[in-house]
């Protein structure tokens, strides 16, 4: 098992950059190679923006800029009249749908507001927050999705813009005194995808407001969380092959990348604001997972190709290493170096 000081060091960036084109990051691979029939996607390219900035705030590699500069690109190249986005592109760089997913749209917004908040050019955070200002964030917050919800806030809050964070963050509190109930700590009815960014975006609200019950949610929801995805006390994300429904069996698998940076994300930024080791030492076992700390004893990350396949099957594992896989442990492992550079600082 890997511990928090092997992540001190900067992470490779080796196959993000083989799936990066002078127009983004293309969506999936077959095996470690690029599949230019599936294009491009705003999600990935949204994440790889934060991904890069989050490696210069920490390296101060300017190489890493001219990667984000072609994923800030994307944004704007898909940024819609009336404010919201488009998703896909094609190969050939067409646009593929009419508006973007909500989650999409959220993705974007956070991307935006790390770009406010992290780029050392001011033109360039001058640009995205002029982008953030065209976004109708009213038309979103009627929306039900609640991860979308999660991400505009996220963004919100990296760009300083905590008044207006603070409609999205009671959202997610409506939604969880919503649903909680005896034996049921979450903000719906089912456990399905990226479910740690929902106690993430809380801990990052009281960070910036304070507010208690921002907290008091946030570990609830998390602590609840990390108990749910585990077997035999190894964690266990939520598979996506039939997700969890209150009431009924957890599914196994498929168990994805995204799931588990998320539970890194949100245990890390539970340690940062409360203190407590526990959270920490819980970032790191979720960041094992990849390793093979998991229920099949498999190593998701690719040593060979700095890759990282796309989910954790009931026979092996999905041996094609997509955009989301690496994009996501990218931002968990950046996480982890700044938090154990810090430790060793302190």
């Amino acid at each position: 098992m890997r511990t928090l000081n092997d992540f001190r060091d900067r992470p490779p960036l080796t196959h993000l950059k083989r799936l990066t084109t002078k127009d983004g990051v293309i969506q999936h691979a077959d095996f470690e190679v690029p599949d230019p029939s599936f294009g491009y996607s705003i999600d990935d390219n949204a994440r790889a923006l934060i991904v890069c900035l989050w490696h210069y705030q920490l390296y101060r590699d300017p190489a890493v800029l001219q990667l984000a500069e072609i994923y800030f690109d994307y944004l704007k190249r898909t940024e819609k009249d009336g404010g919201s986005f488009h998703n896909f592109l094609s190969y050939s760089a067409r646009l593929l749908d009419a508006e973007g997913s909500e989650d999409s749209i959220g993705r974007a917004i956070w991307a935006l507001g790390e770009t406010v908040k992290l780029h050392p050019e001011e033109s360039v955070r001058a640009e995205a927050s002029a982008m953030m200002k065209r976004t109708s964030l009213k038309k979103h917050l009627e929306h039900a999705h609640i991860r979308a919800k999660a991400y505009i806030m996220l963004g919100l809050a990296a760009a300083g813009e905590v008044e207006e964070m603070k409609p999205w963050a009671d959202l997610l509190v409506e939604a969880y005194q919503k649903e909680n109930g005896r034996n049921w700590h979450w903000f719906e009815g089912l456990l399905c995808y990226a479910n740690g960014a929902l106690p993430h975006a809380l801990a990052v609200a009281y960070e910036k407001t304070k507010d208690e019950k921002y907290l008091q949610i946030a570990q609830k929801s998390f602590d609840w969380l990390n108990r749910i995805c585990r077997v035999e006390a190894i964690p266990s994300p939520v598979g996506q092959a039939g997700w969890y429904y209150r009431g009924r069996e957890k599914a196994l698998y498929d168990q994805q990348p995204v799931d588990t940076a998320d539970m890194v994300l949100a245990a890390l930024k539970l340690f940062e604001i409360t203190g407590k080791e526990h959270y920490q030492e819980l970032a790191v076992e979720w960041m094992n997972w990849y390793y093979g700390h998991n229920i099949k004893g498999l190593s998701l990350y690719n040593e060979a190709t700095k890759g990282v396949y796309d989910a954790l099957t009931p026979n092996f594992v999905n041996e094609n290493q997509g955009a989301e896989s690496i994009v996501t442990y990218l931002m968990a492992f950046l996480e982890l170096s700044r938090v154990a550079r810090q430790n060793t600082d302190a």
